[in-house]
C-alpha cells in the first residue's frame, strides 16, 4: 500500500519511466533471491503498473526552484542526449539541445519526452548540420556528446587530425569541459543501458560544474557524505505465489499489485546510495528461507 512512496523512486525518471518500463528486461528480477524459493518478484510489472496509473505526473518534469545559472550543451536528441538533458534541468542548469539531421525522425515516445523537457524550460535547436566551427562551446559550463560519432566536437582544431581524445570509461569525461555518454558505437544498446550511462555522465557533469574529483567513489559504491544504515520495515515475504503467465496478461490492479509488493523478503540493497553492508552475516544465517548469501568483496577480507 506504499504507492506514493514506490512513486518517489520513479520520479527521478520523469517521462523516461515510461520508455524504462516498455524495454527494460528486468536483470532485477534475475538478481532477486526470492527466486531461490518460488521465483521472483514481478519488479517490472509493478513499475509498469505505476507507469501507466501515474504516467501524467511522471511527464510532469520537476524542476529546482533555485538554479545555478550553470549551461550545459547536449549534442543528439535521441535517448542519451534527452536522458542527460533531463538530469541536467533536475539540476537546475540552463539546458540547450542541439539536435542533428539524424534526430529528426522520432517515435511516440521520444517525441512525448521531447515535450515534457521543453515545457520543463529545455531549449531545443533543430535539425542543423552542425560542426564544432558553427557552435562556440565556450559560452557552455560542460558540453555532452551523445555518442561517440560526436567526439570532433571536443577535438581541438589546432590539434592533429591523427590525434585520438582520450575517453574515461568511469567518468564519462573526454577532455577540458567535454564529455560522452557512450564509448563505443560498435554495439548497440538498449534505451536502458544508454539512459543509465547518461546519468553517469551528468553525475561527473555535475562535479565539473562544481569543482568536485569526478572519480571519487564511483565504481565500487558511492557514499554520499555520511554513511547512513539502511532502514527495513522487517517485513518477511508472505506466502503468496508469483502471479502466473495468464494473469500477467490481464494486468494488474491495485488489489494485486500489493499481494504481489507483499512477497519481498525486504532484503535491502546495500551498495544503493546511503546504504550500507558492514557484512556482519546475520542476515544470511537467519533468513528463513535461506535464500541470501552475502558475498564478502576481495577488498574487505
Amino acid at each position: 500500500g506504499k504507492e506514493r512512496e514506490a512513486l518517489n523512486y520513479l520520479k527521478p525518471f520523469g517521462p523516461l519511466a515510461e520508455l524504462i518500463a516498455i524495454t527494460c528486461h528486468a536483470p532485477c528480477e534475475t538478481a532477486c533471491v526470492r527466486r531461490k524459493k518460488d521465483g521472483p518478484l514481478h519488479i517490472l510489472e509493478l513499475k509498469r503498473y505505476l507507469v501507466q496509473k501515474y504516467s501524467e505526473e511522471l511527464n510532469s518534469v520537476e524542476v529546482p526552484v533555485d538554479k545555478t545559472g550553470k549551461k550545459v550543451a547536449v549534442i543528439g536528441a535521441g535517448v542519451p542526449g534527452l536522458s542527460s538533458a533531463l538530469r541536467a534541468i533536475q539540476s537546475g542548469h540552463d539546458v540547450h539541445i542541439f539536435e542533428k539531421p539524424s534526430d529528426i525522425d522520432k517515435d511516440n515516445d521520444i517525441e512525448r519526452i521531447v515535450n515534457s523537457l521543453k515545457h520543463a524550460g529545455v531549449h531545443f535547436f533543430k535539425g542543423q548540420l552542425l560542426t564544432s566551427d558553427q557552435l562556440d562551446f565556450d559560452l557552455f559550463d560542460a558540453v555532452v556528446l551523445s555518442e561517440p560519432a560526436d567526439i570532433s566536437f571536443a577535438k581541438n582544431p589546432d590539434e592533429k587530425k591523427e590525434s585520438e581524445t582520450k575517453f574515461n570509461k568511469l567518468t564519462h569525461h573526454l577532455q577540458g569541459s567535454f564529455f560522452c555518454c557512450d564509448e563505443s558505437s560498435s554495439q548497440k544498446k538498449t534505451p536502458v543501458h544508454q539512459i543509465s550511462n547518461a546519468f553517469e555522465t551528468m553525475e561527473s557533469v555535475n562535479r565539473h560544474i562544481n569543482g568536485e574529483p569526478l572519480d571519487w567513489g564511483r565504481g565500487f559504491y558511492t557514499q554520499d557524505g555520511a554513511v547512513k544504515s539502511y532502514k527495513t520495515d522487517q517485513r518477511i515475504g508472505n506466502e503468496i505465489k508469483r502471479a502466473s503467465a495468464e494473469e500477467l496478461l490481464e494486468g494488474f490492479n491495485e488489489k494485486s499489485v500489493k499481494e504481489q509488493a507483499s512477497r519481498c523478503f525486504s532484503c535491502g540493497r546495500a551498495f544503493e546510495k546511503n546504504q550500507t553492508c558492514w557484512f556482519c552475516l546475520p542476515c544470511e544465517l537467519e533468513c528463513p528461507y535461506g535464500a541470501l548469501e552475502v558475498r564478502i568483496p576481495y577488498l574487505v577480507r
